[in-house]
């Protein structure tokens, strides 16, 4: 069954797009945004480029600032949390995009390689049959 190159295009940037979204969340949970100030523990943005999940941290004060500070997941009891929506969808294209650049880099750099041991590996099995 062959697909149509629409159908390929459409299922590459559904892929670029689904990992992205993973990409964008995994980093707002591991990269830290320094705190200077007492005042900005009310809000501390996450997320790059565009900060888009936004906590009040204010009762985890630390003993000394500039500190690093990162995502609260607390379930028992919840700190005030808001999702910019609209920053969430721009750090997920532009993260898709970077992506995409790469991937595609990496594709033209390996090509050569891949290309001749696989013709390698076709003459040598054409040689046993």
């Amino acid at each position: 069954m062959h697909r149509s190159k629409w159908s390929s295009t459409v299922l590459e940037v559904f892929c670029a797009l689904v990992t992205a979204l993973i990409l964008t969340w995994t980093i707002v949970h591991v990269v830290p945004t320094t705190v200077h100030t007492p005042a900005q523990l009310r809000d501390v943005a996450f997320g790059w480029p565009f900060p888009w999940y936004h906590q009040d941290l204010s009762r985890y004060e630390p003993a000394t600032f500039p500190d690093d500070m990162y995502i609260v997941g607390d379930r028992v009891d919840p700190l005030p949390t808001t999702v910019d929506v609209f920053a969430l969808t721009g750090d997920v294209l532009v993260t898709a995009v970077i992506l995409w650049l790469v991937v595609g880099a990496l594709i033209a750099l390996l090509r050569p390689r891949i290309t001749r041991a696989l013709d390698a590996r076709r003459k040598a099995h054409s040689r046993e049959t």
